[in-house]
């Protein structure tokens, strides 16, 4: 068990980076939840971010309606996709289908990427993305039953390990890791071969870290497994892909990644509120069982991550942000792995997305650096500089920041089991990032945008297009150190979106869908559209409507009398999205008519159809 002591993935040596990492697409949470300011209300809410409080995007609503904070979910997707009940005061879960394709996006603030053998910055990093599933484990601190929330609380903390397990108490906070689960760190000892500096850490347990010396909690999540990578103690978190500078790293991640590799866990002991420990040895010496936990998942993939520049959001040599093209998994593979599954029309698991950016510099070895070496910084320190009578110069240098990680979370989603009519089809996601502002109101979340703006299919292809939003995102005060203000149309604090054809990339008028002249740039007339349970819309006319409206309506035949033309009453997510088929080679483009204010103008799509 002598790797344990050494495994230090994560511990880099960096000159007290001040980073942040925020997702774009699936809209990252950033711990808010349906604040009606720009700064979050509680950054240790559910996770510990590090990130200022200004970034992230509140859960989306179902409908036009603010969801019920002493009733804030639907307990199954058939209720969460049913588009009839458009008076609904509830939370909206985004739905992607199994194996389908989509594009994860984010900003990460300081540099990243490159090359260590013939492109390389002074900084490394990497980024890791995960996601995590309810899960009905026999091993408490395994089980996973996450909600969002209906308050921005955070949970109350277990003390002993019956409470913990009977989990009870505090129905209204958000939820993602289990109670057991940080019980668990609690009562784990550390991993006391790491490097921690000058740090004095508060205590033995895994909870406190050179980042968290005082054992802060943040939501349910473990200090020490949010600091490093990959863990050496079981966890519920499946790992997608590791992005870095430094390909010579893949072999060691495929060899730690516990999708595909055995890791084992001290049972026995905290079940009887003792202490436990990592290695097979104390623990039998105790009295504990050294158990084997197998998740028996594909390893996650390992690759270069693109170039980033210091200091500035999202800029790279590309003009797109950082991003990561991922499959999701087959409902086979969920379903092997002991998923919850959730509904009857639809059958989904429900689950979250989740993204660490881990940065350092060049100063120190970042993989070899560890506990033997925790003498060589100090908080600031005085140097020599060799001058005689100077006494020294002093450095700003705080040890806690040596070396940092920085995550991101979604709000929670469904992935969805494919219908027959979808079987052995190529899915492509199509979603909206951004909320209503103008760039700086926004600042470090960004204006509305379609992911990806740029699609290049085949006629064979199926698109699943979706958005979701809030009715309370109104970047109001407290701004913390940015400008409040949310410029843009329609109602204030309101996110809505559509999507209606033009008649090329450059133009800001919708054509209208009555003119013939204009069929050869008609997106929905060139395309069969579907509902989420594989239902063909027989009128390519009621799929236009359906995407003009945010479907408000869902056919010609409907009473628009009372609709707001900027669809302040139109529902903030599009319930289920609609899924179509391009029939006609060609290109297609199409915006946001709610969002096309001159502040933040460029909501803005084009899809390109080869049959080739």
């Amino acid at each position: 068990m002598s790797r344990i002591y050494f495994l230090v993935i994560f511990m880099f040596i960096a000159l007290s980076v001040n980073a942040d990492v925020y997702m774009n697409n699936p809209r990252g949470s950033n711990n808010r939840l349906n604040e009606q300011s720009a700064a979050r209300t509680n950054g240790n809410r559910m996770f510990d971010s590090q990130n200022n409080n200004r970034g992230g995007y509140n859960v989306g609503d179902k409908t036009d309606n603010a969801f019920n904070a002493n009733d804030p979910q639907y307990n199954s997707p058939d209720q969460v996709y049913d588009w009839n009940d458009l008076n609904a005061e509830k939370q909206y879960q985004m739905a992607y289908f199994e194996d389908s394709e989509m594009v994860i996006e984010w900003t990460n603030q300081h540099a990243c990427g490159g090359n260590e053998d013939g492109d390389t910055q002074k900084v490394n990093c990497n980024i890791v993305i995960q996601y995590m599933c309810d899960i009905e484990d026999s091993d408490p601190a395994m089980r996973v039953e996450m909600r969002n929330g209906g308050n921005t609380n955070t949970p109350n903390e277990p003390n002993d390990y019956a409470s913990a397990v009977a989990d009870t108490d505090d129905t209204d906070t958000g939820r993602q890791e289990s109670k057991a689960y940080y019980y668990e760190c609690k009562k784990r000892r550390r991993n006391f071969g790491l490097f921690t500096a000058d740090q004095k850490l508060n205590g033995d347990a895994a909870r406190y870290t050179r980042q968290n010396n005082a054992g802060t909690r943040r939501g349910l999540e473990c200090p020490e497994e949010r600091d490093y990578y990959p863990d050496w103690s079981p966890t519920p978190w499946i790992d997608i892909a590791y992005l870095t500078d430094n390909l010579n790293d893949c072999d060691m991640i495929r060899q730690g990644s516990q999708n595909n590799n055995p890791v084992y866990k001290c049972n026995g002991l905290i079940e009887n509120n003792q202490d436990s420990y990592i290695t097979e040895d104390e623990c039998t010496e105790m009295g504990g069982s050294w158990d084997r936990y197998d998740k028996n998942l594909p390893e996650p993939e390992c690759l270069q991550m693109s170039w980033s520049r210091s200091n500035h959001h999202g800029n790279g040599r590309e003009p797109v942000a950082a991003n990561y093209t991922f499959k999701l998994p087959t409902f086979d593979t969920l379903r092997d792995y002991g998923v919850t599954e959730y509904g009857s029309t639809y059958t989904a698991a429900k689950c979250i997305w989740r993204l660490r950016y881990n940065i350092s510099t060049d100063d120190y070895d970042p993989w070899t650096t560890n506990a033997t070496h925790n003498d060589i910084l100090e908080n600031n320190p005085t140097v020599d500089v060799g001058a005689r009578s100077l006494q020294g110069l002093k450095l700003a240098i705080n040890t806690a920041q040596f070396g940092r990680t920085f995550q991101d979370r979604s709000h929670t989603f469904y992935v969805v089991e494919r219908p027959t009519a979808f079987q052995n089809k190529e899915i492509i996601n199509l979603n909206v990032r951004g909320k209503r502002c103008n760039i700086v109101q926004c600042y470090p979340a960004v204006e509305y945008d379609f992911v990806p703006n740029n699609l290049r299919i085949t006629q064979d292809t199926l698109v699943h297009v979706q958005w979701t939003g809030s009715n309370t995102h109104n970047n109001g005060n407290n701004a913390g150190d940015g400008q409040a203000g949310d410029d843009g149309q329609g109602q204030g604090g309101t996110d809505r979106n559509n999507m209606v054809s033009t008649m090329g990339e450059g133009e800001n008028y919708p054509i209208p869908l009555d003119i013939e002249e204009f069929d050869s740039y008609n997106l929905w007339k060139q395309s069969t559209c579907y509902t989420l349970d594989g239902q063909e819309i027989t009128n390519w006319y009621d799929c236009a409507v359906i995407m003009a409206t945010s479907g408000y309506g869902r056919s010609t035949n409907d009473d628009f009398t009372d609709f707001s033309t900027q669809m302040n009453n139109a529902p903030a997510s599009l319930i289920g999205g609609i899924i179509f088929q391009v029939n006609t080679d060609g290109t297609y483009s199409y915006i946001s008519s709610r969002n096309n204010d001159f502040s933040n103008r460029s909501q803005k799509g084009v899809i390109h159809v080869d049959s080739n």
